[in-house]
């Protein structure tokens, strides 16, 4: 019993030895910590006030009977939402709180009546327009009401089922993309297969009462990462030392970890090769695996392409008696088609329920889950506060290949398509 005692009595001396150490050290490190804080509210408070004077715009493409261009096109249209602006310079970071355009691609299920949405900002609307009416002249681009606000989100009423989607592996490796699916080569109808049929399928088979919802929202991917390493390791030799101011501006310079993370992976594959092979390492020719081959081609063609931050997430909704569980399940599947196993594929996490009921007894974890992302959908916050989440790369290939409009071979019946062709009237015509 004293020994148990003693044992209290020191863990209390000790604790409060900590606190008396905590509050005499306060001097020196308060001062930081407030003006880190006073620094994230600042930026916090600036940005709100730039996005404040941003108008929002939900653009709805209306498709027409026949599409027969590959995703190709789509690609052309997504470069054009390859905007850096807006953050370039000190002033318009700091003070003005500017912060690059984002975009979110959307693929909706009204009651089984399939759209194509784009959310962007009043200033992009006739940027987007005319990038798709190049690629796609007989669509029609039509600004139209939030669909997200006519759903009334009540947990008595209604049940949501949602999730957000990362990649399976790291941002080098891409996903199997349309030029896998020799989409790029523009077949025949008949010998298509376009990897957006079973999303389509899925989301036109939805009935009365549901609702699916698929965001994938994107801007434009830029150098943003300090290069690595301690400053220490900047100093190889003694000549090193006069070259100060120099070292220290090459340490601080940004880089694009994504393409530096590409060249490390296939300096890796060879490596890997060499070594198995048992070839020396500086003049030792290697046969690569057809595999292996592949993987390289794919890390070095997703290079040439145009870049993105990307985040992806969906919801299925429904009214209470007509929430179906086997939809609410199929919605996670709708990136299978994208995976491949040496390559990358697509994952689900963040979802809104748990596999045992002791993760959350009283049922208040889900329900603020549900909410959450309810409104993350809703406000299209994925990069900032406040619903900030890490987002991962996709390059424009990637992108157009689960975000493209869809040729004759998916036949969905509930697929929107415009009834009637529009064309100008002949220059000829007598007056």
């Amino acid at each position: 019993m004293e020994a148990f005692l003693e044992s209290i009595r020191t863990s209390f001396v000790s604790a409060w030895g900590i606190i008396v150490i905590f509050f005499r050290f306060a001097p020196y490190w308060a001062p930081v910590f407030f003006v880190f804080a006073g620094w994230k509210s600042w930026m916090r408070y600036r940005r709100a006030l730039f996005l404040s004077k941003k108008e929002p715009v939900l653009l709805e493409i209306r498709l027409p009977k026949e599409i027969d261009k590959s995703p190709l096109a789509m690609e052309m249209v997504l470069n054009a939402l390859f905007a850096t602006g807006g953050e370039g310079t000190w002033k318009d970071r700091y003070w003005l709180g500017g912060v690059r355009p984002w975009f979110s691609l959307e693929l909706v299920s009204l009651e089984g009546r399939v759209k194509f949405f784009i959310w962007t900002w009043r200033d992009s609307v006739k940027s987007i327009q005319n990038s798709i009416y190049a690629q796609y002249p007989m669509t029609e681009v039509v600004e139209v009401s939030d669909y997200t606000l006519a759903f009334l989100y009540d947990p008595d009423k209604a049940d949501i089922s949602a999730a957000e989607f990362v990649l399976s592996k790291a941002d080098p490796y891409p996903i199997k993309t349309y030029v896998d699916y020799k989409l790029d080569k523009d077949p025949k109808e008949e010998y298509k297969i376009d990897p957006m049929a079973p999303v389509l399928e899925y989301l036109g088979g939805l009935g009365k009462g549901e609702q699916a919802w698929i965001q994938i929202i994107v801007r434009a991917h830029k150098k943003e990462d300090s290069k690595k390493g301690s400053l220490f390791s900047l100093f190889s030799s003694f000549e090193d030392v006069f070259d100060v101011g120099k070292k220290i501006k090459e340490h601080f310079e940004k880089t694009d970890q994504w393409k530096d993370d590409v060249k490390k992976e296939v300096d890796s594959i060879i490596k890997k090769r060499k070594i198995k092979s048992g070839k020396d390492e500086e003049f030792g020719m290697v046969q690569l695996t057809d595999v292996e081959k592949d993987m390289i081609t794919a890390l070095e063609r997703s290079i040439t392409k145009l870049p993105f931050d990307v985040g992806i997430r969906t919801i299925y909704l429904a009214e209470q008696e007509y929430f179906n569980k086997s939809n609410k399940g199929a919605l996670n599947g709708v990136f299978a088609q994208y995976n491949t196993q040496h390559l990358n594929g697509f994952k689900k996490v963040n979802g809104t329920s748990f596999d045992y009921d002791i993760q959350d007894p009283f049922g208040w974890r889900v329900a603020r889950m549900k909410r959450e992302m309810f409104e993350a959908y809703r406000l299209r916050s994925y990069f900032h506060p406040p619903f900030k989440r890490n987002h991962y790369v996709l390059n424009s290939e990637e992108l157009a290949t689960i975000y493209h409009f869809p040729g004759g071979t998916v036949a969905t019946p509930t697929f929107a398509r415009i009834e009637s062709q529009k064309a100008e009237p002949p220059m000829n015509l007598p007056i």
